[in-house]
């Protein structure tokens, strides 16, 4: 063996095992502060909190703020109940992680480094004005088996993030998403429960996104992939590969919208199992859709979609910051039911069906085929010969 390279993997070695004995169990009960562990610990520590209520007081935006790496927050499970972070005061976020000094309004790009590692799990994050549990600038994070209680923004929100997986989590009543990924690159969003907001599940601007065997019910819109100028992100190079299978998505006719009025959430409809906005080069796959009332599956484009809403969100007063028509998507061996029974009234009900696709945009390489109704299969082409288009199988 090489001596220099046997030295090399050696020092590794010691290395990490140097770390793991040296990383801490901190534990916390009710009465004590998360908060105090959190800011006690060092990278590769797990803080370990015992079940009970906690209303942490000593910073007057967020709930917990972790600025160190690799930190393990888990909620002890047992007989006494949950872990339950709740709101206090002035507080917006409830779990916030982020490199220091990089807040909220700090852009891709401007903060100098990133968190590298962050793990949680076990936690009740309860009725924060904006949002539940959200990651900005960092690498390698799990959020899992988690519960996301009326947030009111943003349930689960990771951002500016990447090489994630988010688990097992329970989100619902928020008046923007129960889950969003947004400027997120290599994440795995497995096995959730979104229901009772506006949006079930959202992405934008973001890169490799896999959503599989998740339960999203009982919103306005069950998933919403949508286009930058949707929420004003910035647009990547490219935004690519959201690959949206083996999910159960039914019964999204949650009414009234509830959201805040005068936002692009307010003017979603009613009835949308999933939504493509002006989006390109994804795949909607193996699905059961079913009991949407507008809408089972739609794949409209950016400024036909926008042009009959608020005129300051069309494309003539706020011109697409990227690409707006719909192109290179896969609707494939989905299975649609009940779709389109309920329409809004007006010439919008024309598009009521199971399947959608409606773009005035010059849009192509867009595959519909092998999909699967369990009883009468209907749809709404805006193609000349008004078939669904297929010129991308």
């Amino acid at each position: 063996m090489n001596l220099c390279r046997f030295c090399t993997l050696l020092a590794v070695a010691l290395l990490a095992t140097a770390t793991a004995a040296t990383a801490a169990v901190h534990h916390v009960s009710p009465g004590e502060s998360i908060q105090a562990a959190i800011d006690l610990a060092s990278p590769g520590d797990t803080i370990l909190v015992e079940p009970g209520v906690y209303q942490e007081t000593g910073n007057a935006v967020y709930g917990l703020r972790i600025t160190t790496d690799d930190l393990r927050l888990i909620g002890s499970a047992g007989g006494a109940g949950k872990v339950r972070l709740v709101h206090y005061g002035t507080q917006r976020t409830g779990v916030y992680v982020a490199p220091a000094g990089c807040g909220p309004t700090v852009l891709a790009g401007e903060c100098p480094e990133e968190i590298q590692g962050f793990y949680i799990r076990g936690f009740s994050v309860e009725d924060f004005p904006r949002n539940g549990i959200q990651t900005r600038f960092v690498d390698d994070f799990k959020i899992v088996r988690n519960e996301s209680v009326r947030n009111l923004n943003n349930g689960i929100y990771p951002t500016i993030s990447a090489n994630g997986v988010v688990a097992a989590n329970v989100s619902y009543g928020s008046l923007d998403t129960a889950m969003w990924v947004a400027a997120v690159e290599n994440v795995r969003v497995i096995g959730n429960e979104l229901f009772d907001s506006v949006i079930g599940f959202e992405i934008t601007v973001s890169n490799d996104v896999e959503v599989t065997h998740n339960d999203i019910h009982d919103n306005v819109v069950g998933i919403g992939l949508f286009h930058p100028n949707a929420t004003f992100n910035t647009p990547l190079p490219v935004m690519a590969d959201w690959v949206i299978e083996h999910n159960d998505i039914y019964d999204n006719n949650l009414f009234p919208n509830p959201a805040p009025s005068g936002s692009f959430q307010a003017g979603l409809p009613t009835g949308v199992g999933v939504l493509l906005l002006g989006v390109s080069d994804h795949s909607v796959s193996k699905n059961d859709v079913e009991n949407n009332d507008y809408v089972g599956i739609g794949v409209l484009g950016w400024c036909t979609a926008t042009a009959t809403g608020d005129p300051n969100r069309n494309c003539v007063n706020d011109p697409p910051r990227a690409d707006p028509s719909v192109n290179n998507n896969l609707i494939s061996l989905n299975k649609l039911k009940d779709n389109g029974l309920k329409p809004p009234p007006g010439p919008l009900g024309a598009l009521a069906a199971d399947l959608t696709y409606f773009s005035l945009e010059p849009s192509s390489g867009n595959c519909f085929e092998k999909n699967k109704p369990k009883g009468d299969f209907t749809f709404f082409s805006s193609e000349p010969d008004g078939q669904l288009p297929t010129d991308g199988c």
